[in-house]
């Protein structure tokens, strides 16, 4: 007998329904017959074949053996989405991931649920902060965030790995998007996904390691605050563009957790101040020009004509880093899923797999690897090495 008649039907719609896309829908990216295939299958009418489960899986974004679970999967709760300039199909994307960290979530929880691991003690501790100034130094204290420290740390790249360590002892989930999650930058900066047990931050791996640290400082403010979102903006100086007021504030937040006020004792700064302020903080030119707007540092008849400079300045170091990556032709395959998963997340079903709660081809489903392929073994190497361990 095969394996899809052990498909569970209602994961089937749940699955969908987190989608928010109709079985009419859906058929039509799965099939070009014309029918209605998708409410066949979730009627029990008729089976998908396993092509057509491992189609539903990308295009839900949930591993496939999520269908065969004897557990019923749960309505995903509604994520506060303050982006601004999203069209449908980029929206559909961010969906998708939104789909994927939820799944883990989900996974992970049972996992530490079982293993006796208590739920997280810091998230939503700082909710009772009305100032962004306040929010921050507790941010700092709570992670033993130093700024002096990062300020030492010559690439960016190495800052933005001690941010995410300090998260990570915290007992937040860290992830990053990747070549098939295709989601530009503009879609999405940041996404905090909150769980009792294993909180989420997702950022865009797309953007510049500089923005990337502005994000993340963004997205902790969330999980201080307990409030889950979507973003795309770091623009904190005003709400004319329609940016939520919690966007707002978890901007300043970020401002001044990377860019303390006590460290900017000049009257007036000009562009070769920030862009030297920028490789000492590690943080993008224009977080750094936000900044000193914010705090009135920078002369009144240089504010527009600068902002446009460096705006351009942003606009083509993206342009630089797109052409990279693509150059790259996607990159080392096991170092991205590695960032894309998280150290946290590979490590718990490194565990799981090495004391036999999970079998090897459940492990591949979680680090997104076909079933098919490691029933046979193909890509055991690329797994392990993912897992961060020989096996």
């Amino acid at each position: 007998m095969s394996l899809v008649h052990f498909i569970n039907k209602g994961n089937l719609r749940i699955a969908r329904e987190n989608m928010g896309i109709s079985p009419q829908a859906a058929s039509k990216k799965i099939t070009t017959s014309g029918k209605d295939v998708v409410t066949e299958w979730e009627e029990g009418t008729s089976l998908p074949t396993w092509s057509q489960v491992t189609k539903l899986s990308a295009l839900y974004n949930v591993p496939e053996l999520l269908f065969f679970a004897k557990e019923n999967l749960q309505k995903n709760k509604a994520i506060p989405d303050y982006r601004i300039g999203v069209d449908q199909k980029s929206d559909e994307k961010v969906k998708k991931l939104i789909n994927l960290v939820v799944t883990r979530q989900k996974w992970i929880e049972k996992q530490l649920r079982d293993g006796g691991t208590p739920k997280n003690k810091l998230q939503g501790t700082g909710r009772h902060l009305s100032s962004p100034k306040q929010l921050a130094e507790f941010i700092s204290e709570k992670l033993g965030i130093n700024i002096a420290e990062m300020k030492e740390i010559s690439a960016r790249k190495d800052a933005l790995d001690y941010l995410i360590e300090k998260a990570e002892e915290g007992g937040i989930f860290v992830g990053k998007t990747i070549s098939y999650h295709h989601i530009k930058v503009d879609d999405m900066r940041g996404l905090f996904v909150s769980n009792d047990y294993c909180p989420f931050i997702v950022l865009n791996r797309k953007d510049t390691l500089s923005a990337q640290m502005f994000s993340f400082a963004h997205e902790l403010a969330h999980f201080f605050r307990r409030s889950d979102a979507v973003s795309n903006s770091f623009d904190f100086r005003n709400t004319e563009k329609n940016i939520n007021p919690e966007e707002v504030f978890c901007n300043k937040v970020a401002a001044e957790l990377l860019l303390p006020e006590r460290d900017f004792v000049k009257d007036f700064y000009n562009k070769s101040d920030i862009d030297a302020i920028s490789d000492l903080y590690k943080v993008s030119p224009l977080s750094v020009f936000y900044r000193l707007k914010e705090l009135g540092k920078i002369r009144n008849d240089l504010l527009s004509s600068l902002e446009r400079e460096i705006q351009r300045e942003m606009d083509e170091n993206l342009r630089i880093k797109a052409e990279k990556d693509k150059a790259k032709n996607g990159g080392n395959y096991t170092n991205n899923m590695r960032d894309s998963n998280g150290s946290l997340y590979n490590r718990i079903v490194q565990n799981s797999y090495l004391e036999n709660r999970i079998g090897y081809v459940e492990a591949a489903n979680l680090l997104r690897f076909s079933p098919e392929m490691a029933i046979f073994g193909f890509q055991k190497v690329r797994i392990c090495g993912i897992m961060l361990k020989q096996c």
